[in-house]
């Protein structure tokens, strides 16, 4: 199963089925929230408190794309009002 499927299992499981797998790698490629929806972006926002750092970086991995970019990513999920993520943040610290 690759990361971005396990990431979406996680994700959707309150809320049925509202993320899918290129919503995932389409924001991490992207750098920013591009799930499709408002309501998949929100989701989608809190996987780096949700998320265990080394399935984020797996499924960036998986799919090419450089830690700095899903930083953007999280970088965005902050403008947005999310919370900080020490996990993350010690992982990329950790990658960079």
């Amino acid at each position: 199963m690759t990361a971005a499927a396990l990431i979406v299992g996680q994700m959707n499981a309150p809320y049925g089925h509202v993320l899918d797998e290129q919503a995932v790698c389409n924001s991490l490629r992207n750098g920013k929230l591009s799930a499709g929806s408002e309501a998949a972006d929100a989701i989608l926002a809190a996987m780096f408190c949700e998320m265990e750092p080394q399935l984020i970086v797996r499924c960036a991995v998986e799919n090419r794309v450089p830690i700095a970019q899903v930083n953007r990513l999280y970088q965005e999920t902050l403008t947005h009002g999310f919370v900080r993520c020490p996990d993350w943040e010690q992982a990329v610290e950790a990658l960079t």
